[in-house]
């Protein structure tokens, strides 16, 4: 890796370390939704994935991250009824 990429690297990480600190004590709720939202944005992918044969695939975008970061997994699997419905 060159220069440039270390301190991008470094710059981001610290930077995510200061929300943290900053986010972790008054809005909890805030990250545990975000962190819902990553894995459920992640596991949508994966299950696109496995699913490309069927034609069943959910699109990830705002709304549907909201959905699973809000929701959790029953915002999840509501996501795949309702496509499935569709």
């Amino acid at each position: 890796m060159d220069r440039t990429t270390v301190i991008w690297l470094m710059s981001i990480v610290g930077g995510c370390f200061l929300l943290y600190l900053l986010f972790a004590r008054q809005h909890k709720w805030l990250l545990n939704m975000l962190r819902n939202a990553l894995l459920g944005c992640a596991g949508i992918l994966g299950l696109n994935m496995l699913l490309s044969s069927t034609g069943v695939a959910v699109g990830i975008n705002a709304l549907t991250a909201f959905i699973v970061g809000v929701l959790g997994l029953p915002g999840f699997i509501l996501l795949y009824a309702a496509r499935m419905m569709i």
